[in-house]
């Protein structure tokens, strides 16, 4: 059972805590978004809030694509603010010694997000890496939080990538994915009614025994949330399709791109972000070329 699914009304300890800090910080709060053409052109920064699970969050030590998309806004000029309640990725844990089970009734000890983790040795100490993405986080408990987050974190663009965990930790099937992903984009708008959104479809994965259901799901929801964006677009909140799935070397046969197959290496971090900015060209008018992806691409340094 998923663990924000198992007692259904209730909060995460750490959830709530998150939660006051952002309403304290949305009071003094005004969101004011704008149109689309406004987003190029304009001397402020673009706010763009990346909202996602562990493959943007990532591991200590890791790039992410979020470093990768920050890039490529610094080289096409273009001045930008990433927002959001988190800057680190996931940290190891500490050594510990094994401890017993908690006794029947006694609620076992809460965990805290972990997002103090720090980048790949050689990234920039200027990247803005203000974030909205937590490892294990699904859509089904982003909708809930997304309101007060955008209402304390004001942004122009949402960046928004889920929905594998949904379907791929059992929260729901590819419609109640789908239900979840227009309920966050819902609640965003209701903090700021403004509010852009390049929304990206799910990879694949290599294939797991016993999960036979887990690439027909994901394929069901990829054709329903591309049939859907049209209709929850407006002239005044765009919402436009990246299509991941389509850019990322990802298949229930082979994952070159990923470490473990489906969390990108160094290769996938920036196919990842190449599939963003392919949509912010086209779709956004942000930047004259997408980004390209080098020949030669660095291990992960240790």
């Amino acid at each position: 059972m998923p663990p924000f699914q198992a007692s259904a009304g209730t909060v995460e300890p750490d959830i709530a805590a998150m939660l006051a800090s952002i309403k304290m910080s949305a009071a003094a709060s005004i969101n004011k978004g704008l149109p689309v053409e406004s987003l190029t052109g304009r001397q402020a920064a673009i706010r763009v809030m990346i909202v996602g699970d562990s493959m943007t969050q990532g591991h200590q030590g890791d790039w992410t694509w979020r470093y990768r998309i920050w890039e490529w806004f610094k080289e096409q000029g273009i001045d930008v603010d990433f927002v959001g309640p988190y800057a680190g990725t996931v940290e190891p844990d500490l050594p510990s010694a094994p401890a017993p089970p908690p006794l029947y009734g006694v609620a076992p000890p809460t965990s805290s997000i972990k997002s103090s983790g720090g980048y790949a040795v050689g990234a920039s100490v200027d990247f803005d890496s203000d974030h909205f993405a937590v490892w294990g986080r699904a859509a089904a408990v982003d909708k809930g939080l997304i309101q007060d987050v955008v209402a304390a974190h004001q942004a122009d663009l949402m960046l928004l990538m889920l929905g594998f965990n949904d379907m791929g930790w059992f929260y729901s099937d590819a419609q109640g994915t789908l239900d979840s992903i227009h309920t966050l984009i819902t609640n965003a708008r209701a903090a700021n009614p403004n509010l852009k959104f390049a929304v990206a479809n799910v990879p694949q994965r290599s294939f797991i025994g016993g999960r036979e259901d887990l690439p027909l799901n994901t394929n069901i929801y990829n054709s329903l949330l591309s049939n859907s964006i049209p209709r929850w677009s407006t002239t005044q909140s765009p919402i436009s399709l990246v299509e991941l799935q389509e850019n990322y070397s990802c298949d229930r046969t082979a994952c070159p791109v990923g470490y473990d197959g489906l969390h990108p290496n160094a290769r996938g971090e920036y196919q990842i972000a190449r599939a963003f900015t392919v949509t912010l060209v086209n779709n956004f008018q942000l930047g004259t070329s997408p980004l390209t992806i080098p020949s030669d691409i660095p291990a992960r340094p240790l």
